[in-house]
């Protein structure tokens, strides 16, 4: 079991300009690299001014993204430098939009069409029987003209001019008007109106006389639009076939990618520098890949450049890196300090356990764990937290809240609170004296165990000296001293200097450390008054199921477990992550490390350089 991350490896790579964007992908796929840019006297930016080339890019996207089909790559691969395949792809996105433009100027008219008379539409199926002579309406003018405006819904309408001759009418979704009058007075009304967001929906000089012959006159005309955007629609692809525009939007976003990730990438005239860090410690994997596509490439592993930090990687198996969210909420673990998200997945999960135990209830959090677990990797720790629950539950002699089931083959919490809580509390300082003990560990990484034995070591024996003085106060006091005069003289030993002054600062540093440590020591005792609170909970509930009859019963049992499975599934996560923050890792754990990023592939993939490492890679030791 490895408690400790792993440096990744610096990693130098060289191609040719040609295969530099399928290089950068399949490097991307492995899941295993970090680009980190190094210049050399002899080398220049590859992409000096990519980013300018691909604003003009951005705008044509932003006019014809709506009518572009989605990005997919050639099925040949064509090995083109990067200002080839920038040129190629601009060209034929710039040749499909100019004979694209008429068709979509005249399909952007129709769709305006089509929703004035879709709105229109609307408008007559609510007005009623009433309604003026559509046919003559459309063809009023020019002195005497007829305007039918729409409204936003809630909109009133007060002070229209008394001129004009005016029918308003609502529906859920807006408010209509139709308007007569003389042209300069329907002019004053169109201004006045356009003030609250209104606006004039033609009137087609087909309608017929009355709204319903006029609804089904416009669903003819509607049908007949749609045919007309459908082949609007079968043209723009046929002209995207015809320019390869997916191909080189494809392209486009490779570019984007490599300029949003490798901008500051260094090459020669010919060759391309690609150089960082990688998981992949023996660098067999990424060669697996490289030479699984054929590129030419020069791949080196070498020890990391000085004035440089190496990213860190937390190699864990499967059933433990879900845990890996704690350690990361201080940060990564440095390259001295402990991972310990293997510890984790007991001491987490009996914690949770402790405090949640009922076969039942256990068994069903397991069973979330395994069916979220495949879309939400974090919740993979139900299932060990479900596990320790169910064995907690054996021991407490609880099913489903009920204790009749089986027998506890430990104890009743509500029977022995006292036991309960005191077992909380050794629990606790198992899991205190593992934190000094990794601490210890630490120390010994950094070459620094001497003064682990000579000084700090005196710690733990005045730690355990006091918990021994509890039940044993003479052999406990006794342990408890000799630990503290090892605590202080230690620091004489391991100070060249000012001695004196050194002890006197243990001294008071002693103190305080046995005070924390005593503290955190009883705040465990929250595992044991959780896992009583569940008790009185599922006794609660049980009263309740028996009390509300034959048929009450069971709906009064399951919903109570629902409840306590929903409520202290929340509450118990919470304070196991507290403890572990706070009584834990505060031992050890100050999270300096540089965490790993790997290099994102970009949206649009080639499938043959698909070929994504299970995790990041860690092979090999050197």
């Amino acid at each position: 079991m490895s408690l400790r991350p792993i440096p990744a490896r610096w990693f130098e790579l060289v191609t040719v300009h040609s295969e530099l964007a399928r290089v950068m992908e399949c490097l991307s796929h492995t899941g295993a690299v970090e680009l980190e840019a190094r210049s050399r006297p002899a080398n220049r930016l590859l992409f000096p001014g990519l980013g300018e080339e691909l604003k003009s890019h951005l705008a044509l996207a932003r006019r014809y993204q709506h009518y572009w089909p989605p990005p997919a790559p050639a099925a040949e691969h064509r090995a083109e430098e990067l200002s080839e395949m920038l040129a190629a792809a601009r060209a034929r996105l710039a040749a499909w939009a100019t004979q694209a433009d008429p068709i979509i100027a005249a399909d952007e008219k129709v769709a305006q069409n089509a929703a004035d008379l879709a709105q229109l539409r609307t408008a007559l199926q609510a007005a009623g029987d009433d309604f003026p002579d559509l046919r003559m309406l459309s063809r009023a003018g020019p002195k005497l003209q007829a305007r039918l405006f729409a409204l936003p819904a809630g909109v009133r309408l007060q002070e229209l001019p008394a001129v004009v001759l005016v029918k308003p009418w609502r529906t859920r979704d807006a408010c209509y008007l139709v308007a007569v009058g003389r042209a300069l007075d329907i002019g004053d009304l169109k201004t006045q109106l356009r003030g609250l967001k209104g606006r004039v929906l033609p009137l087609p000089s087909w309608l017929p006389a009355l709204p319903d012959e006029a609804v089904t006159a416009i669903d003819a005309q509607l049908s007949d639009l749609a045919k007309q955007r459908a082949a609007a629609r079968a043209q723009l692809q046929a002209l995207s076939d015809r320019f390869e525009v997916a191909s080189a939007l494809a392209d486009m976003a490779v570019l984007e990618w490599l300029n949003e990730h490798a901008k500051e990438l260094y090459g020669s005239d010919h060759l391309a520098w690609v150089t960082g860090w990688t998981s992949d410690v023996t660098g067999d994997e990424l060669r697996r890949a490289l030479d699984a596509t054929g590129m030419r490439y020069i791949l080196r592993l070498l020890d990391e450049p000085v004035g440089t930090a190496a990213p860190l990687v937390l190699h864990n198996p499967g059933w433990a890196r879900a845990f890996e969210v704690f350690p990361r909420m201080l940060g990564t673990p440095g390259r001295y300090e402990s991972d310990p998200s293997q510890l984790l997945a007991v001491i987490a999960s009996s914690i949770f356990g402790f405090m949640f135990g009922d076969v039942g209830q256990g068994a069903i959090i397991c069973i979330a764990g395994i069916v979220l677990g495949r879309r939400l990797p974090l919740t993979r720790m139900l299932v060990p937290g479900g596990v320790m629950a169910m064995v907690f539950g054996v021991l407490f002699g609880s099913v489903f809240c009920r204790e009749d089931i089986v027998a506890a083959l430990w104890i009743r919490p509500m029977d022995a609170p006292v036991a309960i809580l005191l077992a909380a509390v050794g629990v606790g300082v198992a899991i205190i004296a593992l934190g000094l003990g990794l601490d210890a560990i630490q120390m010994h990484w950094r070459g620094e165990a001497r003064g682990w034995w000579e000084h700090r070591a005196g710690l733990l024996a005045a730690y355990t000296g006091v918990l021994i003085s509890l039940a044993r106060p003479t052999e406990g006091l006794l342990v408890a001293g000799v630990g503290a005069a090892w605590f202080v003289g230690g620091a004489a030993a391991v100070t060249p200097t000012g001695r004196l002054s050194a002890m006197a600062q243990a001294a008071g540093e002693l103190v305080e450390q046995i005070l924390r440590l005593l503290v955190n020591t009883v705040s465990f005792a929250r595992i044991g008054a959780f896992a009583l609170a569940h008790a009185a909970l599922s006794v609660v509930i049980i009263a309740m199921a028996q009390a509300s009859g034959r048929v009450g019963y069971w709906i009064a049992l399951i919903a109570g477990n629902l409840l306590i499975i929903a409520l202290e599934g929340i509450v118990v996560s919470i304070q196991t992550t507290r403890l572990l923050l706070f009584e834990f890792f505060i031992r050890f754990l100050t999270g300096t490390g540089r965490a790993f990023k790997p290099l994102p592939p970009p949206a649009v993939a080639r499938p043959e350089l698909s070929t994504e490492l299970s995790e990041p890679t860690l092979r090999g030791t050197s």
